[in-house]
């Protein structure tokens, strides 16, 4: 059953979703247009774009029937011919403006801005198909690619500004479109906040370094996040790095389909419990990636979301001594029926700068 079946099912007999964002049209479609939009209904779903695309896409939009708008009175139409009484919008996309245009062109039809379409949207968004699959992989390769050389070539003295300017050329180096917007490269005392862009800090001896980070290759993201040392490591913090490694390693260990969202999250933070340092950790041990860098599901202590087969995945554990330093470790995987597949190549044995 093709996405936009499955989504039209979810609707009733005289409702339809109106998919104006470029986001979930290019999931719906695999593709994406300049001008137009989506009419997903029981009965058939309609794409509707200018005239200068319609040549483009008439053959190419399986499952859809396409058709030319000039304005919306075709559209209105083609509502009042289905039958359709109302139409779902995507709250979380759709802004006032647009939701005034439509509103009023598409009068007698109940717009319905409740969450139902994003959620059916976003839930589909989570069984990832073995093209989106291959394009998560591309962006992992090009994360995993990229870090190599930065490790060949930080050097003791950089600033946390230099470091994540060659890390993002190597990004776009290596095939990245886009990178992360809020990628981490903090040292020391900056490692333990989560939020901060580099700075000009330079990395010393006995610092950690945090490198959080992410690509986008043809449409998709996978992201990472490593902590290095920089010299030598005092035997105190070595026990945290190897705390927050044994509890991704078994916090991973257990996923797999059919197994409830926040069970990883309860693993992590029991093992983290057994060193003496659950107190420091961000609870949190991962969330959905694809189209967007953070999707559903979040793996998260009171999450009622379960895994599937074929879910992409960043899971890590990340803990932080405030105004001292922080930890932080992630790979990108893939859920299967029995498992899980890693994505991240990268080492997570603690390196020495």
């Amino acid at each position: 059953m093709s996405l936009v079946k499955k989504l039209s099912e979810q609707l009733g007999e005289n409702s339809a979703a109106l998919i104006t964002s470029d986001l979930s049209i290019r999931h719906l479609c695999g593709f994406k247009f300049r001008h137009g939009f989506i009419i997903a209904a029981k009965k058939e779903s309609f794409i509707f774009v200018s005239q200068a695309e319609y040549d483009f896409l008439k053959d190419k939009a399986e499952g859809y029937t396409v058709s030319v708008y000039s304005d919306m009175k075709n559209v209105l139409e083609l509502l009042k011919t289905l039958g359709i009484e109302k139409i779902y919008v995507e709250s979380d996309k759709m802004t006032v403006r647009e939701f005034n245009y439509y509103s009023e062109e598409l009068c007698g039809v109940e717009i319905v801005t409740d969450d139902l379409l994003s959620q059916e949207l976003a839930i589909l968004r989570t069984i990832k198909s073995e093209s989106e699959i291959k394009a998560v992989r591309r962006a992992q390769t090009v994360c995993d690619k990229a870090y190599d050389k930065l490790l060949m070539n930080i050097r003791k003295g950089m600033s946390e500004r230099q470091i994540a300017t060659m890390l993002r050329c190597y990004l776009a180096e290596f095939g990245a479109d886009e990178i992360l917007p809020r990628m981490r490269v903090a040292s020391g005392e900056n490692s333990a906040k989560h939020f901060i862009k580099p700075t000009d800090r330079k990395i010393s001896d006995g610092d950690f370094l945090l490198m959080d980070f992410g690509a986008k290759v043809g449409g998709y993201c996978s992201s990472m996040a490593r902590t290095v040392i920089v010299g030598e490591i005092t035997p105190k913090r070595e026990n945290i790095y190897n705390a927050v490694y044994c509890a991704v390693e078994d916090g991973l260990k257990v996923l797999r389909n059919g197994i409830g969202a926040k069970l990883a999250e309860s693993v992590c933070q029991a093992t983290l419990s057994g060193w003496e340092i659950d107190k420091y950790a961000k609870a949190d041990f991962g969330h959905g990636t694809g189209l967007e860098f953070y999707e559903p599901p979040y793996l998260e202590l009171g999450s009622p979301s379960m895994l599937k087969t074929d879910m992409t995945l960043v899971c890590g554990c990340e803990v932080t001594a405030p105004n001292r330093y922080g930890v932080k470790i992630a790979d990108s995987v893939i859920i299967t029926d029995d498992g899980h597949i890693n994505l991240t190549k990268a080492t997570k044995n603690l390196v020495h700068i």
